[in-house]
């Protein structure tokens, strides 16, 4: 990776702690900025002993001027946990909004690349299996009428505000689509978590894992190594090739089958339960990686055996 200026917006979240690791250690000079609702500044912690990584905490949805001139803008800020965006829809949407609209400002005065981070949310509500999974040209799926997310709504409208800023102003860009991708640092700062670290608290816990629905929801789970790789890989490249890249791992598996798998590497006899479906939730979350195996070569190798195993190892310190 060349070295360079990054400014990494929601740099004290799961993901944006991840990348400012890698960006960091390879000598580049990173400024991460967050506002720290949802973000924890444990995760950068162990990063301010870096000369070439800095930390403001920052509300990119307010006008701010930076001394910081970026080669390069991650945007990851965002709220992403269901429980936290729906307690604070408004920040959800104008994050993606405003907040997008001051970064590309930004990117504007600097002539920076701008990466945006979006959701495989904005496929929508897939009622059926898509074939080889969700490509990056598939249709969203939206109901009118019908109570909507408000993370997807705003990364619906984050990636539109900054696909036609950068057309207009010649500015490279590439928009971010991950599937589910889970790891250490994983909702830290959060009482209720996602999925994955949801089993895994009640599991070591020795509690009854409680599955939304009748759990027949499909999902496809990304280790966060292969994921920083792909963003590793997609930095070092000298253009953008794609505007749109899905990244995820493409073998799918239903959420019964998860909370099955999460009680048997941690030799939990609890079981699990059914509970109200969340409303949010969509049947089918898979991503088509086609497009990225081809430009970069990449493919994920963490199978989810291992993923959870490493991830459940990490966790059960907590509980010695």
């Amino acid at each position: 990776m060349k070295r360079k200026r990054y400014l990494v917006a929601g740099g004290a979240g799961f993901i944006g702690s991840h990348i400012a690791d890698s960006i960091v250690k390879n000598g580049s000079k990173v400024l991460a900025i967050d506002n720290l609702l949802t973000g924890c500044e444990a995760n950068i912690e162990h990063l301010l002993d870096y000369k070439n990584f800095s930390f403001i905490k920052q509300d990119i949805n307010d006008d701010f001027e930076s001394s910081f001139s970026p080669d390069v803008i991650i945007n990851l800020a965002s709220i992403a946990n269901p429980k936290d965006y729906e307690e604070n829809p408004l920040k959800t949407l104008t994050v993606n909004s405003d907040g997008n609209r001051n970064l590309l400002k930004l990117a504007e005065q600097n002539k920076s690349r701008y990466m945006f981070f979006s959701s495989s949310e904005v496929y929508g509500h897939q009622k059926k299996p898509v074939y080889q999974g969700l490509k990056e040209t598939n249709d969203s799926k939206i109901i009118l009428n019908h109570k909507r997310s408000p993370y997807f709504i705003g990364k619906m409208f984050g990636e539109e505000i900054v696909k036609n800023t950068c057309i207009k102003n010649n500015l490279e860009y590439i928009i971010i689509r991950p599937f589910n991708i889970y790891g250490p640092r994983m909702d830290n700062k959060s009482s209720y978590g996602r999925v994955i670290p949801n089993f895994i608290r009640w599991a070591l816990e020795k509690k009854t894992l409680r599955v939304n629905g009748d759990g027949k929801q499909v999902r496809s789970f990304c280790h966060i190594d292969d994921f920083i790789k792909a963003i590793e890989t997609i930095l070092e490249m000298p253009n953008f090739s794609y505007p749109i890249l899905n990244i995820g791992n493409p073998d799918p598996i239903s959420i019964i089958k998860l909370a099955k798998k999460i009680n048997r590497i941690t030799q939990n006899e609890s079981g699990f339960e059914f509970t109200s479906r969340y409303k949010y939730e969509p049947d089918y979350r898979m991503p088509d990686i086609t497009r990225i195996k081809n430009w970069l070569g990449w493919f994920p190798k963490t199978d989810l055996d291992k993923g959870l195993s490493l991830l459940i190892e990490r966790e059960k310190r907590r509980y010695r």
